[in-house]
């Protein structure tokens, strides 16, 4: 999967593409329903190409610290859109310029750059400066580009509504076999260990201080975001289990 980095909007792009749009904190099973639509849409000669934001514009605006964490940082989160058919990945810096950006801005000098026949987008979904700017409008701006507009409703499993903000509320309980049913995949903490504590985690979300039970062995999440494993120092991968006290 390519990705490319942008701040404001992407760069020029003459390939013919199919388009989809989204934070995508842990690429869950709403997600990957739309992400499936965008694919049974795309043409043969088309590529699969999102747009995503990071970090959470809660976190970007108004540094609400729940926000901060994710579900997939940046390289799990490229690492399950490449797994789920994207081609190329547009990360966009969210930032207070960027959130300035109009939903006419959006579409005509962000949008334009894309060789674009389709976009598919959740049902909720918000684009540009202010709260109208919802998935009617971006069909109305963007009809006279011949840009189609799929909306794929929200969906629920176990009649919880499968969203980032549920499946991280999960989490932080330490209840993963819930918030795996949510993903529809395993949720894995990759990080580097050193001198038998995983660092640098402040991007991902973490269950609350206790002994859990691993794939690899068992492991201690610390009242200071790190977890003491029993591993060899370098880039390491933690598929979490239960708690065990």
């Amino acid at each position: 999967m390519e990705v490319s980095h942008v701040t404001l909007e992407p760069n020029k792009d003459s390939r013919p593409a199919v388009l989809t749009i989204g934070k995508f904190d842990g690429v869950h099973l709403g997600h990957q329903t739309i992400l499936n639509t965008a694919l049974s849409i795309k043409k043969e000669n088309e590529i699969l190409t999102a747009i995503s934001f990071s970090p959470h514009p809660l976190w970007a605006l108004k540094q609400i610290e729940i926000y901060r964490e994710m579900l997939t940082p940046r390289m799990e989160k490229e690492r399950w859109l490449a797994h789920y058919g994207v081609d190329h990945l547009i990360e966009t810096a969210f930032t207070p310029r960027y959130a300035e950006t109009t939903p006419e801005e959006f579409v005509t000098d962000h949008l334009s750059n894309l060789q674009l026949s389709h976009i598919t987008v959740g049902s909720e979904f918000n684009f540009g400066k202010g709260r109208d700017s919802d998935v009617d409008l971006l069909r109305d701006l963007c009809k006279p580009y011949g840009i189609g507009v799929t909306s794929v409703p929200v969906i629920e499993t176990n009649q919880t509504k499968i969203s980032s903000t549920n499946i991280r509320a999960f989490i932080r309980r330490g209840h993963f076999l819930e918030a795996e049913q949510l993903l529809g995949h395993p949720w894995y903490i990759t990080g580097m260990v050193e001198n038998g504590e995983m660092v640098g985690l402040d991007d991902y979300v973490l269950p609350a201080t206790g002994t859990y039970q691993t794939d690899k062995n068992l492991v201690k999440v610390t009242n200071s975001r790190t977890i003491k494993v029993d591993l060899p120092d370098g880039l390491q991968q933690l598929h979490m289990k239960n708690e065990l006290s």
